[in-house]
Parts: structure tokens; C-alpha cells; sequence
């Protein structure tokens, strides 16, 4: 075993050098446990920090709404995993139209990128904004359509949404509110859309006008006597075979005898709007027949013009070989140059009873006078549309001349001048109507006005509705 031994000047040395060591070593030690602490401080501090949470609000108008929440909430889940932010719509206290309030919880960071993609959101929708035009009343059923048809291609073409506001009232000359919501462009072609319209609407009413004042009144020497009858179905038995007439053969005859009995009466159509019509013949309050104003009553003057020109050149010889009850056919009116088409209700040996099945006239013609009638004048459906008065019944004494004639004042009737009906109801396939004449300063109600007269009763007064003595 070695062994030395240090001078006393020796172990002042080491002193020396083990002293300063010693306390490098001490600062060491303590300098890395404070930069321990240090450390563990500052991951405490932002462990602390990341945990708190942002919560932003964000203010959706009540339109938008779904457009945020996205079909099944898919736009939503996007967005929160998009961000990394939670969202939900707070209680609305306010009312159905306030807007609802987004809350966002989440980072400072995460809540914030949430808050920009909503707002972006928001900003892609396009502003709607609604304006309202008025239209003529008597546009309505043209803007409208069959079964609403027009309206919705005009929507479709448009991708804006109309709304057209229903007749209220008989006075055809009332403006009606239609609202359109879209946008600034999109109201614009519906607008467009809406001027063809009314264009057509005026360009078609000047012809009705035109065709009205070029015709002669039809005067009726008697009250029609098939006020009763059921003169709008079909033909009856038609199958009459058809044949040579004088050498001269009636363009489509056969066709026209298989076609009758599909030939079909226009009707009123159903719903809250006034109609325009003209009233063409009356027996009394309990049975008259209208013509609906459209576009078929263009076709019927011109139908009436084209069988004219044919059974006063072409056709002037042709003649029935046989004719029977239901048979339809071509006939003149009395003291009247045109041809219409009729239906044949009696055979008294050479005299026919025919009632005119565009009008609702009847008369008693010599067989001779009467034509077979060509299929092409079968096409359009007959205008002559049975009705009643509705809420109206006759006085004890029946129908009276002064009844017959003051309704025939009222309606105007084969004057050719409109008035509006309002359909009630049909019964038994005659229609029930309220009738107004708007003609002039005040309106009439025609049913309320003959009872004031005392030529009718008000329904429940004496005897059955519509009674029809």
C-alpha cells in the first residue's frame, strides 16, 4: 500500500483549487434546477392556456339558416371539422322571424377560422329581395294557367317565385298584386316572362273585342224551350251510316258520325275566380247557357266563318238522306246568313226541333234546310254551357214574361257583352251561378237584384232551389 504525505504548503493548494470547483459545481446544480422549474412553469402555464376556450356569436338572418346548417346538418359537420370548433344555434326567445344566433367554442384559433368560413358562407348567398307589379284581374286566369301550368314554367324558367293574389271580387277591371322574391336578376326575366303574357292577354282580348262587334245580336222570339232538357250530353245514338248526297259527298261524314260521340261541352273551371262570360240564351232563371271568354271564342267565330264559306259553296247541295233524334248537324238561324252546328232534339215528319249547341238557341227548321256535319267541325268542344241561378227560385206563379224579360235585360243576353259569373256549385251538370253585370258605375249582383224586384225568391222561400216550373 502506497502512502505520501502532503506539506502543509501542499494542502493549501489543493484548498485552492478545490474551493473554486466545488462552488462551479453548487452553481451548476442550482442553475439547472431552476431552468427545471422554469420549464415545468411555463408547460403548466401554456397547458393552462390552451385549455381555455374562445366563444364567438355570429348573427344569421332567419333565411339562411338552413343554408348553414346544410341538408341533415351536413354543412355544419363540415365546417366543425374543417375548423376544429364546436357550433350550435342558441334558443331563439325573440320570435319565428328574428334572427337566430351560431355559437363557436373552441381555440382563439379554431373559433376564429370557424367564424371566416361562415361568414363566407354568407356571403356566397344571393340577396333576395321581393317587389310587387299589379296586373289587370282579367289577366289572372292567363298568368295562372291550366292547373296553375303557366305560373310554374314561368318559376322554373325564372328561379324566381311568384305569387299571384287571387280574385277577391267581380270587378274584372281591378289591379291584382303579383309578388316576385328572387334576386335583382332573376325578377327580371320573370318580369319579362309576365309581359308576354299580359301582351298575348291584350293582343287576344282586342280580337274578342273585335269579334263581339261584328256580331248581330241573336234575337230570341221565344223563351228556349229545352231549358229542362239534358241537351249537353252526347249525341244519343249516331251511328247513322253515311252516303252519297246528290253526286256530292260531305267531306268526312263517316268520320264525323264516330266522332260525335266523343265530342265533349266546355265547362265552367272550378276555384275562387270570377269568370267572364257572355250569356248567349235564356228559358229563365233556372236554365240559361253561357259562353266562357277565351280563346275557343276566337275558334268558334272562326269555326262559324269557315262552315259558312263551305255550306254556301262546296256543300251547298249536300243533304241528309235520314236524320233522327241526337243527330248532330249543320244548320242556318233564323233570318241569319251563317251556319252553326246543332243537335237535332225532334223529327216531326219534315220539321226538325234543333237546338244550336254553341249557343243554347232552339228552332224548328225544315228538314231540307239542315246539312250532314263535316268531322273537321267536330273538334272543337261545344261553348253552350247549361246553368242556374244559384240561391234562386221562382215566385209562387212560376216563372213570369216579366221575369223572362228583366233577366234578359240584366245579362245582356246575345248582346255580346261580358259579365262575370261566380260558380257555386254544379248540381245534376248544371252549373250554379252568381252573376254580376260590371258594367256600369255601381256593380249588380243579377241573382240578388231580380229578388228585390220580386220576379224570384231567395232559395228556402217557396218551393226547391232551382225549381224550374
Amino acid at each position: 500500500m502506497l502512502s505520501f504525505e502532503v506539506s502543509p504548503k501542499g494542502r493549501w493548494i489543493l484548498l485552492g483549487v478545490a474551493a473554486p470547483t466545488t462552488a462551479l459545481l453548487l452553481y451548476w446544480l442550482l442553475k439547472t434546477s431552476n431552468e427545471e422549474e422554469d420549464y415545468t412553469e411555463q408547460k403548466k402555464a401554456s397547458k393552462a392556456a390552451t385549455s381555455r376556450q374562445t366563444v364567438i356569436e355570429v348573427a344569421i338572418p332567419r333565411k339562411l339558416v338552413g343554408t348553414v346548417i346544410g341538408r341533415q346538418g351536413a354543412t355544419i359537420k363540415e365546417l366543425q371539422e374543417k375548423s376544429g370548433a364546436r357550433m350550435n344555434f342558441k334558443d331563439n326567445p325573440q320570435g319565428e322571424d328574428a334572427d337566430r344566433t351560431l355559437i363557436i367554442r373552441g381555440s382563439a384559433e379554431n373559433a376564429q377560422r370557424a367564424e371566416c368560413l361562415v361568414r363566407e358562407i354568407l356571403a356566397d348567398v344571393p340577396v333576395l329581395v321581393e317587389e310587387v307589379i299589379m296586373v289587370p284581374q282579367y289577366s289572372l286566369g292567363r298568368l295562372i294557367g291550366k292547373g296553375g301550368e303557366v305560373v310554374r314554367q314561368m318559376q322554373r324558367s325564372s328561379s324566381c317565385k311568384i305569387y299571384i293574389e287571387r280574385t277577391t271580387g267581380p270587378n274584372k277591371d281591378q289591379p291584382r298584386k303579383v309578388t316576385l322574391t328572387g334576386t335583382t336578376e332573376q325578377i327580371v326575366i320573370a318580369k319579362a316572362l309576365i309581359q308576354e303574357q299580359l301582351y298575348e292577354e291584350e293582343q287576344f282580348r282586342a280580337r274578342t273585342a273585335v269579334s263581339a262587334a261584328n256580331k248581330e245580336p241573336r234575337i230570341q222570339r221565344q223563351p228556349n224551350k229545352h231549358g229542362v232538357s239534358k241537351v249537353q250530353g252526347n249525341a244519343g245514338n249516331t251511328n247513322t251510316k253515311s252516303s252519297t248526297m246528290n253526286g256530292a259527298t260531305s267531306p268526312d261524314v263517316s268520320e264525323s258520325q264516330c266522332s260525335r260521340e266523343s265530342v265533349r261541352t266546355m265547362s265552367l273551371p272550378k276555384g275562387p275566380e270570377y269568370l267572364e262570360v257572355y250569356v248567349s240564351a235564356i228559358a229563365h232563371p233556372g236554365a240559361f247557357w253561357v259562353q266562357l271568354i277565351g280563346s275557343t271564342a276566337v275558334k268558334l267565330d272562326q269555326l262559324s266563318e269557315s262552315m259558312t264559306r263551305f255550306y254556301e259553296t262546296t256543300g251547298k247541295d249536300l243533304t241528309l238522306p235520314s236524320v233522327k233524334k241526337g243527330d248532330l248537324v249543320a244548320a242556318p238561324f233564323e233570318n241569319d246568313n251563317t251556319w252553326y252546328r246543332a243537335r237535332v232534339m225532334d223529327v216531326q215528319v219534315s220539321e226538325l226541333d234543333v237546338f244550336y249547341v254553341d249557343y243554347g238557341d232552339s228552332a224548328y227548321l225544315d228538314a231540307s234546310k239542315v246539312k250532314p256535319l263535316s268531322a273537321e267541325y267536330l273538334e272543337l268542344p261545344l261553348q253552350a254551357i247549361e246553368c242556374r241561378l244559384h240561391g234562386v227560385e221562382p215566385t209562387p206563379g212560376g216563372w213570369s214574361d216579366a221575369t223572362f224579360e228583366r233577366f234578359e235585360q240584366l245579362t245582356y243576353c246575345a248582346k255580346w257583352k261580358v259579365i262575370m259569373a261566380q260558380l257555386i256549385a254544379y248540381e245534376k251538370d248544371i252549373a250554379s251561378l252568381v252573376l254580376y253585370d260590371t258594367n256600369k258605375e255601381q256593380d249588380v249582383n243579377i241573382n240578388d237584384e231580380l229578388v228585390k224586384c220580386g220576379l224570384a225568391l231567395a232559395s228556402g222561400s217557396n218551393g226547391n232551389p232551382g225549381d224550374t216550373k
